[in-house]
């Protein structure tokens, strides 16, 4: 995982490197080589599945002789450096869980081939594997290129042996150093439950649905939708697009979010969220505190939060957890349009210990608020309250306050004109990152840009 980050601080690089370096021996479960057979020469094998043209009589070592069933997985060991390949066009109903773990060197990978649209993976039952499309236990696995859609919700509004089962795909407790990336979720209840750590989340397509994360008619809570659900630390998230987790179903009005970080039972320390775009979610991210499970694990540390492009309702952020080191660092933050959710504040937050730099900020309500707003540490950043135009709120080092100069706010594109006021107003923090939300490289001295884009653009000579 560290390959994918662009740069992280020192005290948090050091962490990583030393926990990975701990974890550079394969973990239990992995299949042991054959004695005298180092794991990097055995043979690999590719397994295919064909829904449409494949039979389960075949061995399925090769396109011409693919299984038809995904079931037919659980008919196999895999081994370090084998593929599981799906054809386009497939379609699978029901839940499969991949057990053998690969290795750093020789990843087990769950992929696709052939032409056509991606291979359709769905579980409407949710009382068989908590509705999990896919479900992983093994580690070192690249999960990529599948198509997940209408999985449920639970019946059981249980944290522990429901909630925190479900998603489309499940990156179980114990399943590290796994990565899923450029897959597409469409109506998922929840897209992907994480509780491994080192996990790589990337790259990845999810679209919401508008339900309840729970059918059974009054269960206390009321959790909405979730695009992401972080259950343990050290973990990635880079890159997604996550729309439309939100749902009015709600004894809060409204409710869901983009990603979360969840169960009392695990740490949350070290995780890295960056280059994401959302849209029309209940918020961005949320931090659970006190009411979940074993409250007193789940304190923040090394949080960083950086380069996001977020359009969302509700709070961009809740912060219910005690944050140390916690950065949110050049976010572009829109929060101007409620869809069908109320509009509160920008940022709740109970306890101090949260870095605010570089952010541009565009809302029509509060921007901080909470009971730990006093130790929120602020540096350059810009606000537009769009019901007053130039009302700067509390905040003793903005950048500025007004119109950010931005390329088309009402149109969605918040790119910099070249005579933004944003231009050169924020710190240089090239020691952590190297690339702005479009992959630009980000200068090394000088004074940065605000917000998540970084260089003007000449208005006339913008596409539209």
């Amino acid at each position: 995982m560290l390959k994918n980050l662009q740069k992280l601080p020192s005290l948090l690089t050091f962490i990583m490197l030393v926990l990975f370096a701990c974890a550079s021996t394969p973990e239990t479960g992995e299949v042991p080589a054959e004695e005298g057979t180092p794991v990097e020469n055995r043979a690999k094998n590719t397994y295919y599945i064909d829904s449409q043209n494949g039979d389960d009589n075949n061995d399925g070592l090769s396109e011409n002789t693919a299984w038809k069933s995904h079931t037919m997985v659980s008919t196999v060991t895999f081994q370090p450096g084998d593929t599981i390949a799906f054809k386009r066009g497939s379609q699978f109903t029901g839940p499969i869980h991949f057990t053998e773990s690969g290795t750093e060197q020789n990843p087990i990978k769950i992929t696709s081939y052939g032409e056509g649209d991606l291979p359709r993976f769905t579980n409407s039952d949710s009382r068989d594997m908590n509705g999990n499309a896919i479900r992983i236990s093994g580690s070192w696995i690249i999960l990529e290129k599948l198509y997940f859609h209408d999985t449920p919700p639970t019946r059981q509004a249980n944290r522990v042996y429901s909630i925190f089962l479900m998603g489309a795909v499940l990156n179980m407790e114990g399943a590290n150093h796994n990565i899923i990336r450029n897959n597409f979720f469409v109506n998922c209840t929840k897209a992907i439950q994480s509780t491994g750590e080192f996990t790589l989340i990337t790259n990845n397509y999810m679209n919401g649905p508008n339900h309840a994360l729970w059918i059974r008619p009054g269960a206390d809570g009321g959790w909405g939708p979730m695009g992401i659900q972080l259950g343990i630390g050290n973990q990635e998230v880079s890159y997604n697009t996550i729309k439309n987790y939100l749902t009015t179903d709600s004894p809060y009005g409204s409710d869901g979010g983009a990603i979360e970080l969840d169960d009392g039972r695990f740490h949350k320390d070290n995780f890295y969220i960056h280059h994401n775009y959302t849209e029309g979610n209940a918020g961005f991210i949320e931090s659970s505190w006190e009411f979940d499970n074993n409250p007193f694990v789940q304190e923040v540390h090394n949080l960083r939060v950086a380069f996001n492009v977020n359009f969302d309702a509700q709070d961009w952020l809740y912060l219910w957890a005690p944050c140390h080191e916690c950065y949110f660092d050049n976010n572009t933050v829109i929060r101007t349009h409620d869809f069908t959710s109320p509009l509160n504040d920008v940022v709740w937050v109970d306890f101090d210990g949260v870095h605010f730099r570089n952010n541009l900020i565009v809302y029509s309500s509060d921007v901080y608020q909470g009971d730990g707003v006093d130790g929120i540490r602020t540096e350059k950043n810009w606000y537009l309250n769009v019901n007053n135009g130039s009302q700067s709120p509390w905040d003793p080092n903005p950048a500025g306050s007004g119109d950010p100069g931005l390329v088309d706010l009402a149109g969605g594109d918040y790119r910099l004109t070249s005579n933004s006021p944003l231009i050169e107003k924020g710190t240089n923090l090239s020691e952590f990152y190297s690339v702005d939300f479009e992959g630009n490289l980000l200068s090394e001295s000088g004074a940065w840009d605000i917000g998540a884009y970084q260089g003007g653009l000449d208005i006339g000579a913008v596409q539209p």
